[in-house]
């Protein structure tokens, strides 16, 4: 056997022993045992033929590749969230509307509001509902989903495949960042905008209202402390022919004015109603002088008459929800930070970026709460959310008036309540991950069965 060929083929091996006559015993020399030998027909052992040496085979090192992101999971989850979110965002956008709809009753009666300038006007509101119906819909939403997917032993089933729960996360962070985006949106860009646009059309309403109240050959006493009677009204441009007019808001000394054309505008700058007279005269008599001026162009400038607010806000002024956010700041600084206007201005720049940030974490905060349920109990995500929203704007709202007070900086006060339920949701999140209940939910258990015993049921029945 050659020493330089330990191994052989099975199959070479065969061929060889067709060559081979019977095996002989061989002699052994001294001090070694007899050992059987193949020999050939002369005797000789033959020469077995040694496979050629294979090269080691270099294999790569591999390692355990990433998990890819299960797209499909998160799509379903996504499709899940966004169907409550739209119904919850209509339900509590109409609920905030009709909270103001009592007082927006009056202003639609006495200016005669229209369908169309109806719908315009709840256009211009809905930015600042927006504001807190985004954020409530949002973290709604989540728990409604999860909690569904919960009972429906759906969760269990992600579990039992090696899928935590951090891993639902992804789609919920999209959809909070999405909101949160709009509700940042909205306090940037279309409260200031809806804003002006409200006062502007109820400015132009109160002109057409007393437009409307011009008659010709009529005396006309809608405006405020002023008489008004005219001649004649061109049809089209609504220009005014022969014009006379008592101005008695100066009580002691009233004015008479008579021109011969004159015509009604708004300023939407000013907020007020302008009455342009041309080519009159004024009179003015007091106890012992009497005066009579002649003039090319006289403005009589008018404030809207009752009501000018709907709600508490001024429809007739232009405050610091009209302005964007680097107005906000310009304003501010020019009054000074310690002033009462200037530190108005900075608790509603910071208030319209802690608000959005608010209702990420909001949303966030969804998914624990709705892992707290259990197949066939009662749900408590929906109360605990409902509990937990309602203390989060009641710790803005306390931040906000330490802010105006003074007690606590500007900043400190209005973003309190996003750092304390960022902590919250981050211990939240932990702790559910690892399936392990905080001790003060259990406390929260009963007031949040209270909650959930109050809200309106429909027949239960069998799920399908």
């Amino acid at each position: 056997m050659s020493a330089s060929c330990p191994t052989y083929y099975a199959a070479s091996q065969k061929k060889s022993l067709k060559k081979y006559s019977k095996p002989t015993m061989v002699a052994p020399s001294s001090g070694v045992a007899a050992s059987l030998t193949f020999r050939t027909s002369n005797g000789k052992e033959p020469k077995r033929p040694c496979p050629e040496k294979r090269r080691p085979i270099k294999r790569a090192v591999t390692r355990n590749p990433p998990k890819p992101m299960p797209i499909l999971l998160y799509a379903y989850i996504a499709t899940e969230i966004l169907a409550p979110f739209f119904a919850s965002f209509i339900i509590i956008n109409a609920i905030l509307f009709l909270g103001k709809l009592v007082p927006f009753l009056n202003v639609i009666f006495d200016f005669g509001v229209g369908v169309g300038d109806f719908f315009r006007l709840c256009a211009y509101m809905l930015p600042k509902l927006m504001m807190f119906s985004i954020p409530m819909a949002s973290m709604t939403a989540v728990i409604i989903a999860l909690t569904r997917m919960v009972n429906d032993n759906e969760i269990m089933a992600l579990k039992a495949t090696g899928t935590g729960l951090l891993r639902l996360l992804p789609p919920i962070i999209i959809i909070a960042l999405s909101t949160s985006l709009l509700t940042y949106f909205s306090a940037i860009t279309l409260i200031p905008q809806g804003t002006l646009a409200m006062k502007a059309i109820f400015l132009q309403m109160a002109k057409e209202k007393i437009d409307k109240g011009i008659q010709s050959g009529q005396f006309s006493e809608g405006l405020s402390n002023v008489v008004l009677y005219i001649d004649a009204i061109d049809p089209q441009t609504r220009q005014w022919q022969g014009v006379y007019v008592s101005d008695m808001r100066h009580g002691d000394t009233p004015l008479t004015i008579v021109a011969k054309t004159g015509s009604l505008a708004t300023q939407t700058e000013t907020m007020l109603i302008t009455i342009s007279l041309a080519d009159g005269t004024l009179h003015r008599a007091s106890e012992n002088i009497t005066q009579t001026i002649r003039f090319d162009r006289y403005q009589i400038n008018l404030p809207i008459k009752a009501p000018t607010e709907i709600a508490g806000s001024s429809i007739t002024e232009v405050g610091k929800n009209g302005l964007r956010q680097e107005q906000l700041l310009e304003q501010a600084a020019s009054h000074g930070p310690q002033s009462t206007l200037g530190l108005g201005m900075l608790i509603e720049y910071h208030s319209r970026m802690a608000l959005p940030v608010g209702g990420f974490i909001l949303t966030i905060l969804g998914l624990p709460l709705a892992m707290l349920s259990r197949p066939n109990n009662k749900p408590l995500g929906v109360p605990l959310g409902l509990l937990l929203f309602i203390l989060y704007y009641v710790l803005f709202t306390a931040g906000r008036a330490s802010a105006e007070s003074g007690h606590l900086p500007v900043a400190t006060g209005i973003w309190l309540a996003n750092i304390l339920f960022a902590l919250l949701t981050l211990m939240l999140t932990r702790q559910v991950a690892n399936e392990t209940v905080p001790l003060f939910l259990i406390r929260l258990r009963g007031p949040a069965l209270a909650l959930l015993a109050r809200l309106p049921r429909g027949k239960t029945g069998d799920r399908p």
